[in-house]
């Protein structure tokens, strides 16, 4: 690409540098702990679904750069979804963006990058280690692929990356989307109608940052429409060129609308009558793509937690509603995706239990299960909690017996024992805020 083009095109990316400062929109609750990567040699990686919000927490860390008074021309920032480097995607691209801004605008000293979609050019992980380890120069990058970027940063910038998963926004940020902040139990009381009303937009249009900020119903539908298209064909279709493109999209649609249900492989092959090694490439790429996850069954034998099937949950429940065959009933289900979301946000292992009645969520730290969680999502008016919603924590599990056990309600809150647990019942909005615990 010629010189002067390439730097029109880079130049468009980094209004700041005339203007001194950037739109970065609301503050991301990740923000914290990329500023706390400022000064570290790692590189930093933010990968999560497409449209989650990435680029401007990146457009954040600018902004605090900015703040921090660090000269606009040391910072430069790229997307690699340009459309005029779509056929020039090259480590050679990379470098001759990055020698254009330096000859052009910061000859010397240290240097800010910022590269969005990182992995739409291969051979990237080559070129930003050798950058990293030979010039003065701080790199973000981000992805929308959960495991090809695994694989490439765990072959070439194994110890020297720093990584975030970033997620549609959490239900604290969707209310200070909506002007309202709850930190403290006081000031859930005082807001607690407001906030249970926002719970149920919450879930029925999820959490993706511009889907959000939408007034109108047919905006946010068409938005939610027009993410699950670019997942399709952009992260999946194209990226591992499938032909078949019926049975993918039919196939995504039936894990959408069966969220938090008991399936496997097998199951999967059997009602879609394509091959089992089909159907595992094509339910892989759909959890690379972060479209869905795959909850395991918690065992100390990997070959039970391989032969229980998983249960799918989706990135975001108002994507899922959008293209899901949805019904009225699907509250429950809804109800729990949200909560597995919250969970994954915070714990790297979560799981599901079996041995005679099912634990929703268990959650394992180190050796150590911490956390056993069951959901009950029932009228507000109910307060008799069935016997089958406390049937798992009847016993404890043999050498977890000190894991913490909750019970998620709609809006009842107390402390049961049962003989073998105290089990403190929480309403799930309360727990999503952090309250109540």
């Amino acid at each position: 690409m010629q010189t002067a083009k390439l730097y029109e095109i880079i130049s468009s990316y980094n209004r700041f540098w005339n203007t001194g400062n950037i739109d970065a929109g609301i503050k991301r609750d990740l923000l914290p702990a990329c500023l706390g990567q400022l000064d570290s040699k790692e590189v930093v990686v933010l990968k999560g679904v497409r449209r989650c919000g990435k680029s401007t927490l990146m457009a954040q860390v600018i902004r605090e750069l900015l703040a921090r008074n660090v000269q606009p021309a040391s910072i430069l920032r790229v997307n690699l979804e340009e459309p005029l480097f779509s056929s020039e995607y090259s480590v050679e691209l990379l470098e001759q963006i990055y020698r254009t801004y330096r000859e052009r605008i910061q000859p010397e000293g240290r240097c800010w990058l910022f590269m969005d979609e990182v992995q739409n050019v291969a051979g990237w992980e080559s070129w930003v280690r050798g950058r990293s380890e030979t010039e003065d120069i701080k790199i973000f990058i981000t992805g929308s692929s959960s495991q090809m970027l695994s694989r490439e940063i765990g072959a070439k910038l194994t110890g020297r990356n720093v990584s975030f998963e970033v997620y549609p926004l959490s239900f604290q940020e969707f209310l200070r989307f909506n002007n309202l902040e709850v930190l403290t139990d006081l000031a859930y009381m005082a807001k607690k109608a407001t906030v249970r009303k926002l719970f149920n937009d919450y879930l029925k249009y999820g959490g993706f940052p511009e889907v959000v900020l939408k007034e109108a119903t047919e905006d946010k539908e068409l938005l939610l429409k027009n993410y699950f298209e670019d997942l399709l064909y952009r992260d999946i279709v194209t990226r591992y060129e499938i032909r078949d493109v019926a049975n993918l999209r039919n196939l995504a649609v039936y894990l959408l609308t069966n969220v938090a249900k008991l399936t496997s492989i097998t199951r999967l092959k059997n009602n879609f009558t394509i091959s089992q090694d089909k159907t595992e490439n094509y339910v892989s790429a759909i959890m690379e793509s972060y479209l869905l996850f795959q909850l395991r069954m918690f065992s100390c034998s990997l070959k039970n937690t391989m032969r229980a099937g998983f249960k799918p949950y989706a990135i975001d429940t108002g994507l899922r509603n959008r293209i899901a065959f949805a019904f009225s009933e699907d509250m429950g289900w809804l109800v729990e995706n949200v909560v597995f979301c919250h969970l994954k946000r915070h714990h790297e292992e979560v799981y599901y239990h079996s041995n005679g009645s099912d634990t929703d969520f268990v959650i394992k730290e180190g050796m150590k299960i911490t956390k056993r969680i069951q959901v009950w999502h029932e009228d507000v008016s109910e307060t008799a909690i069935p016997d089958r919603e406390l049937a798992c924590f009847q016993k404890p599990l043999e050498g977890h017996e000190a894991a913490e056990t909750i019970l998620l309600t709609n809006d009842y809150e107390d402390v049961i024992d049962t003989g073998a647990a105290r089990v403190q019942c929480i309403p799930i909005t309360k727990f999503l805020l952090g309250l109540g615990q």
